[in-house]
Formats: structure tokens, sequence, C-alpha cells
């Protein structure tokens, strides 16, 4: 079984501001000014957002890397857009990729192919268990 991932949130008496410990890293996150925050981290969609780009291009590069292809930068662009489906409102996640060296309409259909199937992308295209513990 693989180690479980972790993290751990801390809210202290300033509106908003999470200090997030994993196992080897600390990250803040915060809100926007218009709900309350002082928006001097990103928030927490904006961590989600990124944690989808960065796996993605990682994903991208190595599978390049493996099959000696020579992409040069990445650039993952990530938006989450509003949409209309059957009259109602839903979310969709939009990503947009770039390569800074030219390529053959086959290897960036095979390079966008495989960064679909990074792990963060793979966790948030099906449902997923959660639950409190007390």
């Amino acid at each position: 079984m693989k180690d479980t991932l972790y993290a751990n949130g801390t809210l202290g008496s300033e509106n908003y501001l999470v200090e997030i410990k994993t196992t080897n890293h600390t990250v803040m996150v915060d809100e926007p000014k218009s709900i309350g925050g002082a928006d001097r981290y990103p928030n927490p969609a904006q961590y989600l957002l990124s944690a989808l780009a960065s796996c993605t291009a990682i994903t991208i590069k190595m599978y390049a890397n493996n099959k000696g292809w020579d992409i040069g930068k990445i650039n993952v662009d990530v938006k989450l857009k509003e949409v209309l489906l059957s009259g109602k409102s839903s979310k969709k996640i939009v990503k947009t990729v770039q390569f800074e060296n030219p390529l053959s309409d086959s290897q960036v259909d095979r390079l966008l192919t495989i960064g679909s199937k990074c792990p963060i992308s793979k966790l948030l295209e099906q449902p997923i268990a959660m639950e409190f513990e007390k």
C-alpha cells in the first residue's frame, strides 16, 4: 500500500489565514479581501488548480524525457469555469497546454493524453469518498 498523503491546516486568530503543514513543507492559504481575508496567499481553489497544473506539467515532462523529446518549457493554464449543463449551473475545469519547442501534431496529441492521466487529474475525475473523523 502506498503512503498516506498528509496535510494539516491550522486557522488562528487572523481571519481566514491558514497554515498548512505537510510532511516536509509549510504553505499559507488565505481568502480574498472581498470575503474578509487579506489576500496575501492563494485561496484553496487556487491551490487545487495549481496542483492540477503542476501535476500535468510534471507528468508530460517525465513522458517527454523518457521519449527523448526536447519540448522546452511547458505552460499549463488551468481555469475553473461556471457552465450551464441541462439548465443547471455547474463547474468545469479547462486546461490549456503550450510547448516552447515545435512538435508534431501526433506528439502534441500524445503529450496531452499523457497529461490528462496525471494523478491529480485522475483524482478529480472520479468520485472520492470523504468523511470527518472524531
